[in-house]
């Protein structure tokens, strides 16, 4: 799951962070990551600091790792191998008598409308590169203040748009040849050509770019999903995916919107989505951000409150087999808790209190290319009827180390997700109808000239690599990076110099002060690291 950063301030570096997840459990069986009934839990877990626990602990529930893991335990202690090796029921098999289900017309990837970047964070001065489902883009803001998306390629040779410029008269220029495009994609200037032939090569369709459409909503800039000739009047029949709480006129005055950021993530849309409908996760995965892996775990049921359909996706409700008495303890009784998939990209992920407050995460998974997937996402806040707030207002090397498993696993045995995956729990039904809904719609209509290799990275830290996958497109963040670099270079000037008038004086008062100001710079450099990396660790999570 996905939580929100303290900011501090206008923004954080990230609205988003993603914190790894749990290691996929070994060949004698799950991972024992809680202990067995009757055990104790490491000395680390014990002495714990206290922590005030967030609304987004309302999404935890079972897991199903550590249920297997318990079960593992007890059964390896009184049944020989022959046994542990019968198959078990899964909850697989359970969903499959509605498998006949009228799912409805199959859902069409290219006729919908895409999240793709947060506008304030783009740089409105020069083209910006973009991708989705493995098409290459380019956004760029025309002299109206409308934003545009091309294929980026240009017409003449196929070399990218995004290498270009935004020229003062308006228009796009390829930075190769200098031919120039107007904000519809025709183009308006054809440096090559003698004057008796331009205005003919001028209207020639061919010379045109590839226009999609485009529009900006909640301060993002929407994509539709092709460009073909029909696509301005579908896209006009259209409404961008948002929550359904800022449509809704009974909560004025009572709805926030918290700040939208982006971030490119090394998995692809499957994980990423099978992930956010996998609430038996968050209990351990998540352990000192929402939840104690070694007390909160427990058994779960999953209603699916709308039928699961090709085009309308499906939502459930999850209910977490607590008692009342320690849901009271922990300030989340009465709350109902709900997870919205809405196809393509949408899942708002819902918990309601009973006084009429609500905290939603809105979770957008945009697949961009095969591998890889761009988070656009916000928290909406409802108050309460008398006006209260909710109470109580990292999973990267899991996702993409089991994108990669599964990949190599179907391509050696040809198993396929429902005989490589073992799901014994109900705590797994949202992952279930997950896999079924896009195993019904054919999987992901990628460009086919994308590439579809998933191997894993070598290098773990790779995966935190916040520098490459939001710094460097981000505005926002690239100008704070600036001043936190200018801020260090001037506190580690300021030290050196009162340390060296210090020592020639033998001032007290300067030898703290230059202390101080080192101590500046150290907390300036460690900032300064979180615009680049930001590394997790499970085994060092105690």
């Amino acid at each position: 799951i996905i939580r929100p950063l303290a900011t501090g301030g206008r923004r954080s570096m990230m609205a988003f962070a993603l914190s790894p997840e749990v290691a996929l459990p070994g060949p004698q069986g799950p991972a024992p990551l809680v202990r067995a009934r009757g055990g104790s839990a490491p000395a680390s877990a014990a002495v714990a600091p206290p922590r005030t626990r967030s609304a987004v602990a309302a999404l935890a529930a079972a897991s199903a790792a550590c249920s297997a893991g318990r079960r593992w335990s007890r059964r390896s202690k009184r049944v020989g191998i022959k046994d542990a090796a019968q198959p078990m029921p899964s909850m697989i098999d359970s969903l499959q008598a509605d498998a006949e289900d009228n799912w409805g017309e199959r859902f069409d990837w290219k006729k919908c409308w895409y999240p793709m970047a947060v506008v304030q964070d783009l740089d409105h001065s020069r083209p910006t590169k973009l991708e989705l489902l493995g098409h290459e883009l380019v956004a760029w803001k025309d002299k109206e203040g409308e934003w545009r998306v091309f294929e980026d390629r240009c017409p003449h040779r196929n070399v990218p748009l995004s290498e270009g410029r935004i020229e003062k008269d308006g228009t796009l220029m390829c930075s190769y040849h200098g031919w120039r495009f107007n904000p519809d994609g025709k183009i308006s200037a054809l440096p090559q050509a003698k004057e008796e032939d331009l205005e003919r090569l001028l209207a020639n369709p061919r010379a045109c770019a590839s226009v999609r459409p485009t529009q900006v909503k909640q301060g993002v800039l929407w994509v539709w999903g092709e460009c073909s000739t029909d696509a301005a009047l579908e896209s006009a029949l259209a409404e961008p995916i948002l929550p359904e709480e800022l449509g809704d006129p009974s909560l004025e005055g009572r709805v926030t919107v918290s700040t939208w950021s982006h971030r490119d993530i090394p998995y692809g849309w499957e994980v990423a989505m099978e992930n956010v409908t996998d609430p038996g996760h968050v209990d351990v995965s998540h352990h000192n951000i929402v939840s104690n892996r070694y007390e909160d775990p427990c058994p779960m049921e999953i209603d699916i409150t709308r039928k699961p359909t090709n085009r309308g996706g499906f939502k459930f409700l999850i209910n977490k087999l607590w008692p009342d008495a320690l849901k009271e303890k922990k300030g989340i009784k009465g709350l109902v808790t709900t997870m919205d998939f809405r196809p393509p990209h949408a899942m708002h992920i819902k918990s309601a209190f009973p006084d009429g407050s609500s905290l939603t995460l809105v979770i957008n998974f945009v697949p961009t290319k095969p591998g890889w997937t761009r988070l656009v996402g916000s928290t909406v806040l409802v108050k309460g009827a008398n006006g209260e707030k909710p109470p109580g207002f990292s999973d990267q090397v899991f996702l993409h180390f089991q994108q990669s498993i599964l990949q190599k696993e179907t391509a050696k045995t040809g198993k396929t997700w429902k005989e490589s995956y073992w799901i014994p729990t109900e705590a797994d039904k949202g992952t279930v109808t997950l896999r079924r809904w896009l195993d019904k719609n054919g999987g992901i209509q990628w460009n086919p000239a994308a590439p579809d290799d998933l191997s894993a990275l070598p290098d773990k830290s790779l995966l935190f690599d916040t520098y490459k996958t939001h710094t460097c497109e981000c505005m926002t963040c690239k100008k704070a990076l600036k001043g936190t670099t200018a801020v260090q270079k001037a506190l580690k000037y300021s030290a050196v110099t009162l340390a060296a008038a210090g020592l020639s004086t033998a001032s007290l008062p300067m030898l703290a002060g230059s202390a101080a100001l080192g101590a500046g710079y150290g907390a300036a450099s460690k900032l300064r690291s979180l615009f680049y990396e930001v590394p997790f660790s499970h085994q060092d999570n105690n």
